[in-house]
């Protein structure tokens, strides 16, 4: 029996990630046990439709159909009229009918009747819990300022009302410290500035026309499983699949030609190919002569590195890396797509730069079927978001403290508050909402005894009893993301999609807009007209745009409505005309910005662990903490279903687990000078000696160990050299059988 490539990664992907998951269809499972449910109208598809985007951190920004029979959602699946999409969502898509109808969802206020942390509470009503909540920030900002109370909150909703629209009117209105939310994408973000002046590319759409697909640092199985199908288009038509990644994921098992260095080496890995491609005339020399500068800068700089050197940095055979290379450089048009996570270490800009160098050496800008895909934030950047925040409202928006979100456990440490390594006053009240710090935020011990403060004030709307819940003073039940209107922006394809409202608020939930507005006006704070208006004025505010992404097909709240999504503007094929967003216009070797923040102006060598204290230095293992894809941060995990996947194991290479003596499902034990993480052992050759995987984000309180393990107690909060990026991966490791 023949198979050719794409049927056997569709399988892949398909049959371990979704056909295995038949447990997880809408409207089957425990069917009888969910509230107002309807045993003989689950199993149909027929009802209403609604649309709504998936407002999970994900590239894939999937925009779904829900079946809705009496206001009951029974069914989940694909917007198949939309490219990107099939009808299948991924995983966690199929779980979110079990999502919304979970047993565990907190559906009333709840205020704590014991100690932090006690898990004692008291049923409180709504007005009970404003006068509560309103009483004590009137207190704090009276006796401390307004600047005393921090919002918390980042991707638990996607939408621009959600995420941002409904609650930072109030936090405005407030006068409340700024959440500088930068823990995904900004390391990379400046690095790529440096080289193109931008980290935006083209269209993934186009990725069918390559005659070279490069994964970079990006798992595309758990956070953008729809794009696979783009990959094997391209692939069905002959093109090359490269891989870059210390974790073997699924697309790297299918490549033609992967790579595994070890973590956080990538600077040097590109440069061992930008010699290769240099010294074997498969430099694009005409494109760097038109198209760039400092390419005399480059050259020096890459004589002073050897290719012993790379292989002893990397751990990467030369025979390899000149395989590879040589793909790379005799392809005509490859596209590279540079994950999230790579870019989280102490040196995130700076590898992140030497990989788009890499690309202008190879002349790979400016046609269709080429260029570089990070975050293509055309619709979002393009959104009026001062407009739709209400920034404008602030008293004080130009002097008021920030605090980076990576920090939080520096902003409200017990004796010694700070911030970007300044002193702050005391943070006395912090409103959670979208977000699960004591689980996310690195440092998870250190989160924990900040937020155990007795004199800090901790109210958190969630609808789920998270690590951050249950040391909460109230819990205000939130609603799902089906629960009320918004919008979504993509970030990988270029689209503005609907999401509409699916069902009516469940018990006394209540969305992140109407949360925050009867707050503020049970706060005296709705004299502001801005806290008074609907959703649609919103919407409206975020749209009212003169951005060319936008108004270049005059986008309008009424289109997008009407059909659901639309495609935002940007030039084809991305730098077609050779314009670069660089104050040069050019593609810049040599750059000014890297000078001034510090770095070698070409290509920066430096390594995570001369950052590392000595004590962490030491430690012989690094750890990765990666997403997987049966979960999307910390969400999901009140799906019993989903439950079942692992997300308390360490992947150890085969050698190293020898070595200890360690065989598969033995506890092990990871430590470091931040505290200890328990998990079951999966031996494998997915990573390489010397590397441990642990999922990122568990809860401490879902440990089935019983031990309050999650791997965010290992990890570092030193944020990243630019960009102010959080840095998990730069964590090193004990490792021990428990």
């Amino acid at each position: 029996m023949k198979i050719n490539r794409r049927a056997f990664l569709q399988g892949v992907g398909a049959s371990s990630i979704v056909s295995s998951l038949s447990g997880l269809m809408p409207g089957i499972a425990s069917a009888t046990e969910q509230r107002g449910g309807a045993p003989d109208k689950l199993l149909k598809r027929e009802g209403e439709i609604k649309y709504h985007t998936c407002q999970r951190n994900c590239a894939d920004r999937c925009l779904l159909k829900f079946t809705v029979q009496n206001g009951r959602m029974t069914y989940v699946e694909g917007a198949s009229e939309m490219k990107k999409m099939g009808t299948s969502p991924c995983v966690k898509g199929h779980a979110y009918v079990q999502y919304t109808y979970a047993a565990d969802r907190i559906l009333h206020p709840m205020e704590r009747a014991g100690e932090k942390g006690e898990g004692k509470w008291r049923r409180i009503s709504w007005d009970e819990a404003y006068a509560k909540i309103s009483t004590r920030l009137k207190t704090i900002i009276k006796e401390h300022g307004a600047d005393s109370i921090l919002p918390y909150s980042y991707s638990g909703h996607e939408g621009v009302i959600g995420k941002y629209g409904g609650p930072s009117r109030f936090f405005n209105a407030v006068g409340a410290r700024k959440l500088d939310r930068k823990v995904c994408v900004f390391a990379a973000y400046e690095g790529l500035k440096s080289v193109t002046g931008t980290y935006q590319g083209p269209d993934p759409y186009d990725n069918i026309y390559t005659n070279c697909y490069i994964s970079w640092g990006q798992n595309e199985t758990a956070t953008n499983v729809h794009g696979i199908k783009f990959i094997n288009q391209a692939r069905d038509k002959g093109a090359k699949l490269l891989v870059v990644n210390p974790i073997r994921t699924p697309i790297a098992s299918q490549a033609d030609i992967w790579l595994q260095p070890k973590p956080s080496t990538d600077t040097h890995l590109a440069a061992g190919i930008m010699k290769y491609l240099i010294e074997n005339n498969l430099a694009d020399i005409k494109f760097i002569k038109a198209n760039t500068l400092g390419y005399q800068d480059l050259l020096k700089r890459l004589d002073e590195m050897s290719y012993d050197e790379i292989e002893k940095v990397t751990g990467i055979p030369r025979e390899k890396m000149f395989k590879f290379a040589k793909v790379y450089g005799e392809s005509e048009l490859s596209v590279l797509r540079l994950g999230y996570g790579m870019q989280r270490n102490y040196n995130g800009a700076r590898m992140s730069r030497a990989i788009a160098m890499m690309h202008a050496v190879a002349g790979q800008f400016g046609k269709i079927g080429n260029g570089f895909v990070y975050d293509n934030t055309q619709a979002d950047d393009s959104l009026n978001y001062s407009k739709g925040r209400a920034d404008h409202i602030h008293p004080n928006p130009d002097t008021v403290g920030h605090v980076n979100m990576t920090e939080i456990a520096k902003a409200i440490h017990p004796t010694n508050p700070t911030a970007y390594g300044k002193p702050i006053k005391p943070i006395k009240a912090v409103i959670n909402y979208n977000g699960n710090f004591v689980s996310v935020a690195p440092d998870s011990n250190a989160c924990r005894l900040g937020a155990m403060r007795d004199d800090l004030f901790l109210v958190v709307h969630d609808f789920l009893m998270t690590d951050t819940a249950e040391l909460a003073d109230i819990i205000v039940p939130s609603t799902t993301q089906f629960e009320f209107p918004d919008m979504g922006t993509d970030y990988n394809c270029y689209h503005m999609q609907t999401s509409e409202k699916v069902i009516e608020p469940l018990g006394e939930s209540k969305d992140n807009w109407i949360f925050f507005k009867e707050l503020a006006a049970h706060m005296g704070l709705d004299h502001h007209p801005e806290l008074r208006v609907d959703y649609e004025q919103i919407l409206r505010d975020f749209l009212d745009t003169d951005e060319p992404a936008f108004r270049h097909n005059n986008i309008t709240y009424e289109q997008i409505i009407k059909e659901k999504f639309v495609t935002v503007y940007d030039q084809r094929p991305y730098f077609g005309d050779g314009k670069y967003k660089t104050d040069s216009g050019k593609i810049e070797f040599h750059s000014q910005m890297m000078k001034d923040a510090g770095y070698h102006p070409v290509i920066d060598f430096g390594l995570p662990e001369d950052e590392m204290t000595p004590e962490e230095r030491n430690l012989p293992f690094r750890m990765l903490s990666p997403a997987i894809p049966q979960r999307a941060n910390s969400a999901f995990y009140n799906v019993k279903y989903i439950r079942n996947f692992p997300a308390y194991f360490a992947k150890v290479n085969t050698e190293d687990a020898k070595e200890l003596g360690i065989n598969n499902n033995d506890r092990v034990r990871l430590s470091n000078h931040r505290g200890e993480a328990f998990f079951i052992a999966q031996v494998s050759s997915q990573v390489g000696r010397g590397t441990v995987m642990a999922p990122k984000n568990n809860w401490r309180r879902m440990d089935p160990q019983g031990k309050a393990s999650c791997t965010n107690n290992l990890t570092t909060d030193k944020l990243t050299d630019m960009g102010g990026c959080s840095a998990y991966h730069s964590t090193n490791v004990a490792l021990e059988k428990a």
